[in-house]
């Protein structure tokens, strides 16, 4: 632990420990809240339901970088990684193809067939594609979308292999992996293969002990179609999800410049995140590539920047044009 860590006595679990508990509260309220939106209110009502909102948005940008309340900075997404991978039988890098993902849960599971599969993602979008791309294979799959339900539920079932993002809310995956494999020694059960998800690139030190598969979205975005702006989409089981997929982009936009209004730039990171995750997934380089780079301005809480990539985000999908 470092000095500073000793002085505030926080560690990085423990700060762990109290994002995730601050959050499950402010979820309740979230919820209540909005569930309140839905009922008949008075004036003054609907004037507490919004002070109470707007409360709650302030709790949650505290929690998004209660790391800042330490001197010394949280554990980082490699490290995260590294720490999964350390226990992980392979690993996917988003955004994967249908080979690449099966390839991999063929890898770890040792060819054999059917398969039950717990996927643990906060990604609905990355949650979907995973559907698609396993849906004709004899496979039963169980999706979960935190890591407190991932241990809840590897617990209570039994699982051949289970696919597990890093970037979660609360729990994050590399604990909740840890959780499970613990399970998994005290009642005397054959470890679980886990397959790690994760957009983090490049690779622990340590990626030779372990499969790879696919590659960063930075290093795909590099590769840009010739005309990123007319996309071809041959996969007739993905084609139709591309719609509503590119019309949950421009909600993000609004949902982002509201969010950079705020000061929210927890919220914008974890998002453009995904986005790096899912953009070529779906068939769109573009989008992965502003993704990561929005990404990086939110960590920074380069504001400028942020919002100029939200405009590049904007703009691009008022001119894609999607072959299929």
């Amino acid at each position: 632990m470092s000095a500073a860590q000793q002085a505030n006595g926080l560690s990085d679990a423990s700060l762990r420990q109290l994002r995730h508990d601050l959050l499950n509260p402010l979820n309740v309220l979230i919820g209540a809240s909005a569930a309140l939106q839905q009922t008949e209110l008075t004036a003054v009502q609907k004037q507490w339901v919004t002070m109470l909102q707007s409360t709650t948005n302030r709790l949650l940008n505290i929690v998004e970088h209660i790391d800042t309340y330490q001197q010394a900075p949280m554990l980082e997404g490699r490290e995260r990684l590294a720490d999964l991978c350390s226990i992980a039988a392979a690993r996917v890098g988003k955004p994967f193809d249908r080979e690449r993902l099966v390839s991999a849960i063929d890898r770890v599971a040792g060819g054999r067939r059917p398969l039950r599969i717990l996927v643990v993602d906060d990604s609905p979008e990355l949650s979907l594609l995973v559907r698609t791309f396993l849906r004709d294979l004899p496979w039963e799959l169980d999706f979960v979308d935190n890591g407190e339900r991932a241990v809840d539920q590897a617990n209570a079932e039994q699982y051949d292999v289970v696919l597990m993002d890093i970037d979660l809310p609360g729990l994050d995956g590399a604990t909740a992996a840890h959780a499970i494999r613990s399970a998994d020694l005290a009642r005397g059960a054959s470890p679980t293969p886990i397959i790690a998800m994760t957009a983090f690139d490049p690779p622990p030190p340590h990626a030779d002990t372990f499969a790879e598969f696919g590659e960063s979205a930075e290093t795909a975005a590099a590769v840009d179609e010739p005309d990123p702006d007319i996309v071809t989409i041959d996969d007739p089981e993905i084609a139709p999800l591309v719609p509503e997929f590119l019309e949950n982009r421009r909600a993000d936009v609004v949902q982002w410049r509201a969010a950079l209004a705020r000061g929210q730039y927890g919220g914008i990171q974890s998002a453009a995140h995904k986005l790096k995750g899912t953009g070529r997934g779906y068939g769109f380089t573009a989008l992965s590539r502003i993704g990561g780079a929005l990404e990086h301005a939110a960590h920074h809480q380069d504001r400028d920047q942020i919002g100029s990539l939200i405009d590049e985000l904007d703009a691009y999908l008022s001119r894609v044009k999607v072959i299929g």
